[in-house]
């Protein structure tokens, strides 16, 4: 059975599912906020969704083959999700085709809309968003003989490749004024700088498979700066910073140190767009906070990016009729519905009706950045456009 968990997650693995068909059989897509109303007793919700899949299922014209197929697909999610639950997560994706012996599971870092879709491919939309969101590390851990290349992602590190290079000894003074020394010195100089130069090669070709946006260089100062020396501009550009970890240090060591960086590089990030928001909201306009006018924003299709507050979550209300979402419980004013369907978490479903139509997300969890979001609402949004 092709079945894999999967950790560090790449654009090359969210293609590979984007076009993975199992003719005749269909794909079942699970997403399920695990720490949410599942983590408080709300079995309810998985059950739900696979209801609602069941009677989805019941109007398609199906073999008995690939209705059995589904069936399976379906019976084993709260395995799925149960096993989710034990890990470091806050939500899981899945995508199964029992008849094809597939199952692929994805562990995530923010809440998504719980959801269970049956197609004929994977439902990777979800997916695609939160690689915009977060930046996968490419870590090269390096000294004069050896390197050591791990990726990093959504709080996951994998171990990519080791790189070892025959590089001799230092040796102390010997012949002639130290001649021979000199000699021997120059000649180990060369091998280290061939090793650096193997290196950079082994990062080049990683990069160049556009699988990893930023890199994060470590090890002892005078590898680092060789390394860097030989690495090509358009890489050093990306170096994202450097970390005091030594090649041989355990992977948790390197995540933590990968994940102390991270955070500082991510404080910059939401100070800046916290001022970008402010001026947006004071200059002209294209800029709003809060929930009541970030949903008016969603509803004319102007968010261009939205902002969160890390964890922030609150309930709201949905016309069954229309879609139309609202923080309060009234009559609906866009077709005049009067029965408004709770809608527990209002932010997630915010930030996927808003990624639907092309909007980037951040989630803002540094201070003093996430305090002044918290003032505002929690949520906020900036704009393609001024509302009139």
């Amino acid at each position: 059975m092709n079945k894999e968990r999967t950790l560090v997650l790449t654009r090359g693995q969210v293609e590979a599912l984007r076009t993975y068909r199992p003719s005749p059989y269909l794909v079942t897509t699970l997403y399920l906020d695990v720490t949410g109303a599942f983590a408080t007793g709300g079995r309810g919700v998985l059950r739900r969704l696979v209801r609602e899949a069941r009677a989805g299922l019941a109007e398609r014209e199906l073999t008995r083959k690939q209705r059995q197929s589904v069936e399976q697909d379906l019976a084993a999610l709260e395995r799925i999700v149960r096993d989710a639950r034990v890990r470091a997560g806050r939500s899981v994706a899945a995508f199964l085709c029992s008849g094809a012996d597939y199952e692929q599971v994805v562990d995530l870092p923010h809440p998504v809309k719980d959801r269970v879709v049956v197609g004929e491919t994977p439902f990777v939309r979800p997916l695609a968003v939160m690689l915009d969101e977060y930046p996968r590390y490419l870590v090269v851990l390096v000294d004069r003989a050896q390197a050591r290349l791990l990726a990093v992602h959504m709080g996951w590190v994998r171990a990519l490749v080791d790189v070892s290079s025959d590089v001799p000894q230092r040796v102390k003074e010997a012949g002639y004024a130290g001649f021979d020394e000199r000699r021997i010195e120059r000649h180990i100089d060369d091998h280290v700088l061939r090793h650096y130069k193997k290196v950079a090669g082994t990062v080049r070709e990683l990069v160049g498979e556009r699988e990893y946006d930023m890199l994060i260089l470590g090890g002892p100062a005078e590898s680092v700066a060789g390394l860097k020396e030989v690495l090509n501009p358009s890489l050093r550009r990306v170096v994202a910073g450097e970390v005091e970890v030594e090649v041989a240090a355990p992977a948790d060591k390197v995540l933590e140190a990968c994940q102390s960086l991270v955070a500082r590089i991510n404080a910059k990030r939401d100070r800046e767009l916290m001022k970008k928001l402010e001026d947006a909201v004071e200059s002209d306009g294209t800029g709003v906070t809060g929930m009541a006018a970030t949903l008016g924003a969603l509803r004319r299709g102007a968010i261009s990016g939205l902002l969160v507050l890390e964890g922030h979550e609150e309930p709201g209300f949905e016309c069954p009729g229309c879609g139309f979402l609202s923080p309060t419980d009234s009559k609906c004013p866009a077709c005049g519905e009067t029965a408004m369907r709770k809608v527990p978490r209002l932010v997630t479903e915010v930030i996927d009706r808003a990624t639907e139509g092309g909007a980037e997300v951040w989630h803002i969890s540094s201070e003093p950045a996430a305090s002044r979001l918290g003032e505002l609402g929690g949520i906020a949004a900036l704009l393609r456009f001024r509302l009139v």
